[in-house]
């Protein structure tokens, strides 16, 4: 009994040492905060309300507890001074439209349900009870009524899908390795939601790719011509009704019955058909990519959001690099090409491209910065300029092997001896534990006369 207790002690204060160094290893590196995700949708000039069934609505994924921002105005336009207001169907096909309830709390920022200056609708932290249609209304001018409608559905995050990318032709194979099996299965299995979707509900089903409008030419760092533009392709189940709406059918069958298509992830679905949901859910998006010709516009493409060409008193970009006596290293101004001026400085100065004063520094033809053998000299301000704008800030420090050995030691040292006290604090609360109860402890004699022939058989095992 004495052996099995002290191996149990051990055992326990080990878990402890485990369980403290876990804490303290999340209290040194800190936690991940959660991202609160943001939405903004408008609608595209280009695509008004015409006579095709989806080209109604602006459909919107939505997802619990992000905010979400409808515009009032096209895409890329500047908002009007005309009054505007904004309605709601709760329920598509079922309930009247009815305005917009608005948080109006004297701190604006505590206003769940708000509309700004430019007329947009803001939903912070989305929940079930905001699903619905919404749509703006101009009371000066009527007549681009339908043109903001919104479906807004509930969908659920997938934190773990994938992105498909490629051109054109990758989009096709694609759709033939995801979408297509699908398809035939919405069109023949005898499952029997498949079937309760075709025969009761009388609604064709078929997955098909919603595209976003094309964003800017991202042309930064890259050669003159070859800029890529993008835009995604949404997974949504398309519906057709070839039936007429009964007085049976639920709120969410109505739904289907009047809503043009549906995100594959919808929860909606889940509730409805969780068989055919498990096939659409993992069915990733796909962003498509095409060639263009255009000029570097970092704010467009959201290199650094919010940064303005050459209106910014402060670097792009900023880092420190710690180095030991003679190394070697190399940097790049980012966001430039061969078509860009790149000037860089040292400690203000201005170094030329090819001059070799300085021995341990030395800017090449193309732009890039060599720092050789560094020394104590070197240590100092580098910056890069692109077209006369702040673009990158290196502060460089040089320090002796010796430095590096004795930091790195001190740093370890403290770790261990972090390590050494826990493990004591355990092993000594251990003994003390141990010491509390060694009355339960069986003497030798004890064990002998319990187990009189113990010593014979670990002679005998021993030999």
């Amino acid at each position: 009994m004495s052996r099995s207790y002290w191996i149990r002690n051990i055992v326990v204060s080990m878990i402890g040492l485990v369980v403290l160094l876990y804490f303290f290893i999340h209290l040194v590196d800190g936690q991940e905060e959660e991202v609160v995700l943001e939405t903004q949708e408008c609608r595209e000039r280009e695509r008004l309300v015409a006579s095709q069934r989806e080209d109604m609505y602006s459909l919107v994924d939505a997802i619990e507890g992000q905010t979400l921002i409808l515009k009032c105005r096209f895409c890329k336009e500047e908002h009007s001074n005309q009054p505007r207001n904004w309605y709601k169907v709760d329920e598509l096909g079922l309930s009247e439209a009815h305005e917009v309830q608005l948080d109006l709390t004297s701190d604006a920022a505590q206003n769940r349900i708000s509309v700004n200056y430019k007329h947009s609708l803001i939903i912070k932290n989305f929940s079930h009870a905001d699903v619905g249609f919404y749509y703006c209304v101009n009371f000066v001018d009527q007549s681009n009524e339908g043109k903001f409608n919104f479906l807004v559905d509930l969908v659920i995050l997938n934190r773990n899908q994938s992105v498909e990318k490629g051109l054109i032709k990758d989009w096709s194979t694609y759709h033939d390795n995801f979408f297509v099996p699908v398809n035939n299965l919405l069109k023949t299995s005898e499952a029997l939601e498949f079937i309760y979707l075709r025969e009761e509900l009388k609604i064709h089903a078929e997955l098909i790719t919603q595209w976003g409008s094309w964003g800017p030419c991202e042309a930064c760092g890259r050669p003159q011509g070859d800029g890529i533009m993008k835009k995604t392709g949404l997974c949504r189940i398309k519906l057709t009704p070839y039936g007429n709406v009964s007085m049976n059918f639920t709120s969410d069958e109505r739904y289907l019955f009047h809503a043009p298509a549906i995100s594959c992830r919808s929860l909606r679905i889940f509730r409805m058909f969780p068989h055919i949901g498990n096939y659409t859910f993992n069915i990733p998006n796909f962003v498509l990519t095409e060639k263009c010709v255009g000029s570097c516009n970092p704010d467009a493409e959201n290199v650094n959001k919010g940064w303005k060409v050459g209106k910014s008193t402060s670097f792009k970009y900023r880092k420190r690099s710690v180095l030991k006596k003679g190394d070697h290293i190399t940097f790049i101004c980012p966001d430039a090409s061969l078509d860009n001026k790149v000037v860089w400085r040292r400690n203000g100065k201005t170094l030329k491209r090819g001059d070799n004063s300085f021995p341990d520094v030395m800017v090449d033809t193309f732009n890039t910065l060599y720092l050789f053998k560094v020394t104590s000299d070197t240590a100092g301000n580098y910056s890069c300029y692109v077209d006369d704008v702040r673009m990158e800030q290196i502060i460089v420090y040089v320090y002796t092997k010796s430095q590096f050995l004795t930091e790195e030691l001190l740093r370890y040292l403290t770790y261990l001896g972090f390590i050494l006290f826990l493990s004591s604090f355990c092993y000594c609360a251990g003994l003390v534990i141990t010491w509390r109860r060694r009355h339960l402890f069986k003497t030798y004699s004890e064990l002998k006369e319990e187990n009189p022939k113990s010593d014979y058989e670990e002679l005998e095992s021993f030999i």
